[in-house]
């Protein structure tokens, strides 16, 4: 049995006998998202959709909603508004999303528009606006129910304007209200009027009509379905606007979803009412705990109390958090916000909060909490991993050595908590160890953690494994299915990596529509690899879609959110020119350097073609060599040709043959084919004594001190043998030659040291 297998099942058994540890679904949890649109920078302001979010977000406060509120919101804005959301919302919640502002519909489809939308582009509809039917989707994905209110269908701002809106880029005109759109099992979704009319904003000062009705029906109904609550607005409606407005709804509801619960699991403060024996007294203690996206405080609150809570009333509740009490249970879930862990990593959430342990006791405990996070979380958490903790890393901010050792000791102190399984997979995968990532990976994945069936398909598809050194297979349909269960779930990532796919290689038009689909779902969480893969697509000009402007669009999105892949794309873009625009090299070598900075793989090679190329002035070999160099060791085979050419030239003295041979020994079996070629004709021109020393120097740095003579005699063998065996490698043979040496030293090299996969 292999390492990664042995691990995997021992992870999986961990899992199996401690009943899933952590992931419980927070069923019953209520969830409410309310956004309020008004301030627009570019079309007319509205009067009344601030006060009316407000009243809506207190009404569902007091209804025991968490409630979650963005106020003019841009576009940026409205991104994090929405990854906040899937981030915070337990699977199994009750939904509500309440929106009040512009709205648009294009062709078949409804549009929020931010504050700062500005339609310069025909094709500025996907970075300009969000699209309602996949918030609706999306937020149904995380609950087990979902009702949605839009009051959005106001005067159309944008009369006459035509957009494209799908992949085949037909213009579509903007039209007043909203059009008719099936809504996903057990979700409802309501309209401040009927489809393709007109919502009044109200007067001036007051409430819209649509949520005043809501806000004066919900005392009379909110024990009801609310369906009978919405047939009481819509008569509402009617007639406080003489005929003019009818509310409309779709719904696929297949259970009833009330405001307020029969039997509410937090009691409201009742602190004025409270039967009092005796005066009041107060205790205060202190919680301190690993930050969790759920945690139970019933054994701290029971000891500071000296007894159980019995019937306990909130009296004070958290800031950063919401506290949801009933005998004998308290259950504290931090407002979890995604932050970047770089620079200082130090991260606290403190918050404090007052109960009475029984409706009738005098006494008020106040408790003090400090939430410490785990180091596995610091150093490991994923972006928008919809089981973190908001804590995260890009691939190329991992310090492979810190979040391993910080994940194994967080996987053996909580064997049952799938996210630390998965953390530890992407340090494993940080350090080279992608057969271990596997395994973790595949193990987080069965215990039911969304993203690790993200992580796990991509080893199983990547391009960039030599799966005769690391044995993870190839194999698309295990892929495909784990990435459809990850889509189901709400994964921006899956739908990055089955969109492009489909949308470069789908067999059909309508796999390839879908392809575009899910990529322009994860851009509208600000997810900006699709931004690139969109961009790059329309930007190719072999493909029958191209649109260098539609592209460019993208591109400059990737970029705004500081993306290096966006800048390196733009780089590409001012470097090659296209249509009638010129190449810009200065602007290039900048985007190229912003990226190389940031890690991204190919931009340093990029850099060192323009200096050889003498686009940036005199060519300079030894710059573009310490690029080159650069390129090489972050997985380029182009790179490490490009390098080893400029030495065989004679160009970056002191180094010689030997220097080349070792570059294009390691470019030989990374996956650019082209580049691996070239390599490989490189070698073939090298004398036997200089692939000897390529392959000394090779076992030094992989801490085997054999002479560098250029003799490869039995020590130098016997050192490449170790190293081959250590890697499961076959080792060399007395009748194969130094070209077969080289090729095995840098095989056992690259399986020691492979590239981050997770970078390309």
């Amino acid at each position: 049995m292999s390492v990664g297998m042995a691990m995997r099942r021992l992870l999986l058994s961990a899992f199996l006998s401690l009943g899933v540890a952590g992931l419980a679904s927070a069923e019953g949890a209520k969830i409410a998202l309310v956004v309020g649109n008004a301030d627009y920078r570019h079309i007319p302001s509205l009067d009344n959709t601030l006060r009316d979010a407000h009243g809506i977000a207190d009404m569902l406060r007091g209804f025991g909603f968490t409630v979650q509120e963005g106020y003019d919101l841009d576009r940026p804005g409205f991104e994090s508004f929405l990854r906040l959301a899937v981030l915070n919302i337990p699977e199994g919640s009750s939904v509500m999303f309440f929106y009040a502002g512009h709205g648009i519909q294009i062709g078949r489809r409804n549009y929020l528009l931010p504050t700062d939308v500005a339609f310069k582009s025909v094709y500025d509809l996907p970075v300009e606006s969000i699209t309602l039917d996949r918030v609706i989707e999306l937020l149904s994905a995380r609950g087990a129910s979902h009702v949605a209110m839009i009051d959005a269908c106001r005067e159309n701002p944008f009369p006459n304007l035509r957009l494209a809106a799908n992949l085949d880029a037909a213009l579509f005109e903007t039209g007043t209200g909203f059009e008719v759109f099936a809504t996903p099992i057990n979700s409802l979704v309501a309209f401040s009027t009927s489809p393709g009319q007109v919502a009044y904003d109200g007067e001036k000062g007051g409430n819209g009509p649509y949520a005043q009705a809501i806000l004066t029906a919900a005392s009379d109904h909110a024990g009801d379905n609310i369906l009978n609550l919405l047939a009481d607005v819509r008569q509402r409606v009617y007639q406080s606007t003489k005929g003019r407005q009818v509310p409309w709804e779709s719904s696929t509801l297949v259970q009833p979803f009330f405001l307020a619960d029969a039997t509410p699991l937090s009691p409201p403060a009742v602190a004025d009412t409270l039967r009092e024996t005796a005066p009041a007294t107060e205790t205060t203690g202190k919680i301190s705990l690993v930050f969790a996206r759920e945690l139970r405080l019933d054994e701290q609150l029971t000891e500071m109390n000296g007894g159980p809570l019995t019937d306990p009333v909130l009296i004070e509740q958290p800031q950063q958090g919401q506290l949801e009490l009933a005998a004998g249970i308290a259950v504290y879930r931090p407002h979890l916000v995604e932050t970047r862990m770089t620079g200082d990593s130090g991260h606290m959430l403190r918050d404090r909060f007052s109960i009475r342990p029984d409706r009738d006791s005098p006494r008020i405990l106040t408790v003090e909490m400090e939430l410490t996070p785990d180091p596995c979380d610091v150093e490991a958490g994923d972006a928008l991993d919809l089981q973190g903790v908001g804590l995260y890393r890009l691939p190329n901010e991992i310090d492979g050595e810190a979040a391993l050792v910080a994940c194994q000791q967080a996987v053996r102190q909580n064997p049952g908590v799938a996210r630390f399984v998965y953390q530890l997979g992407r340090a494993q995968q940080a350090n080279g160890d992608l057969q271990g990532a596997y395994a973790s990976f595949s193990a987080a994945a069965e215990a039911g953690h969304i993203r690790a069936d993200t992580a796990a398909a991509y080893l199983l598809l990547t391009s960039r494994i030599d799966r005769k050194v690391i044995s993870i297979p190839f194999d698309e349909a295990k892929a495909n299915a784990l990435l459809e269960n990850a889509i189901a779930r709400g994964d921006p990532f899956a739908m990055h990596s089955r969109g492009l796919r489909l949308l470069r290689n789908g067999p059909d038009e309508a796999d390839r529509q879908r392809g575009f689909e899910l990529l322009e779902r994860a851009a509208e969480l600000g997810h900006t690899y699709s931004m690139n893969e969109l961009g790059t697509f329309f930007l190719d000009p072999d493909n029958p879609h191209y649109r260098p402007e539609r592209g460019l669009t993208y591109l400059r999105a990737s970029a705004a959110r500081k993306d290096i892949y966006g800048y390196n794309n733009l780089g590409l873009v001012a470097l090659r020119g296209h249509d009638k625009v010129k190449p810009d090299f200065t602007t290039a070598r900048d985007w190229f350097e912003r990226a190389a900075e940031g890690g991204h793989p190919f931009a340093p090679a990029n850099l060192g073609r323009m200096i050889m190329r003498g686009q940036l002035g005199k060519p300079d070999p030894k710059a573009a060599m310490r690029w080159y160099d650069m390129g090489l060791s972050r997985g380029d085979g182009w790179a490490g040709v490009n390098a080893s050419s400029i030495i065989l030239k004679g160009e970056a003295s002191p180094l010689g043959p030997a220097d080349a041979a070792l570059r294009a020994a390691k470019a030989l079996h990374l996956p650019a084919r082209d580049a691996a070629e070239q390599a490989g004709q490189m070698l073939d021109r090298i004398r036997d004594a200089d692939l000897n020393r390529a392959t000394q120097m090779l076992l030094n740095e992989m801490g085997e001190p054999v002479v560098v003579d250029g003799a490869a005699g039995p020590a130098t063998l016997a050192a490449l043998d170790r190293l081959g065996q250590r890697s499961g490698l076959a080792v060399s043979r007395p009748d194969e030659g130094p070209r077969q040496w080289l090729t095995l030293a840098a095989r056992v090299w690259l399986a020691r040291n492979p590239p981050r996969v997770d970078l390309f």
